[in-house]
């Protein structure tokens, strides 16, 4: 297993400041992020400021785009979400897969930045997650995992966004 570098690792607790740390991170991409998470929470994935940015990635250029895997969609049809509602304007750029196989020592919680930038939340009972800018062989090591498990995913049928932006279930209507 590939260890997180210790230099420029930032741990943080409080969900508001975790939130505040991913939007950071994402600040500083250029081509590509990758979020492979839970049910895209939005204590952590539905703020303005990480949905600009998210958008800000995906707008500049063809190379460049956001890859989000999930495991659990039913949270995105309950409610409006930004990224989601970001997913519907820019779909060619901001990709939205569900997983149909992860095995279960598979970490879902965390954003890849380009090829160095890390957040990571350990899993869900623990409430303390790190980020840093520079740490490529983990970066890497998540990256192979992430790409593995994107080729096996699919959007998910369920999901079908409204000009609203909030995911509505398809029932097989659209």
């Amino acid at each position: 297993m590939v260890r997180p570098k210790s230099e420029g690792r930032v741990e943080i607790e409080a969900s508001g400041d975790q939130a505040e740390a991913l939007c950071e991170l994402v600040r500083g991409a250029q081509h590509i992020v990758r979020i492979f998470s839970d049910c895209l929470s939005p204590q952590l994935f539905d703020h303005a400021g990480l949905a600009g940015e998210l958008s800000r990635v995906a707008r500049q250029g063809r190379a460049c785009e956001v890859r989000i895997l999930i495991k659990d969609s039913q949270f995105l049809t309950r409610r409006t979400h930004r990224i989601g509602a970001l997913h519907q304007r820019l779909v060619s750029s901001v990709l939205l897969r569900k997983l149909t196989y992860c095995p279960d020592h598979y970490v879902a919680n965390y954003v890849l930045v380009d090829d160095g930038g890390i957040f990571f939340v350990p899993n869900e009972d623990d409430k303390v997650c790190f980020w840093n800018r520079d740490d490529r062989a983990l970066v890497k090591h998540y990256t192979e995992q992430f790409d593995d498990l994107w080729h096996r995913s699919s959007p998910d049928p369920e999901l079908r966004f409204t000009p609203s932006g909030a995911a509505v279930a398809n029932f097989g209507l659209a």
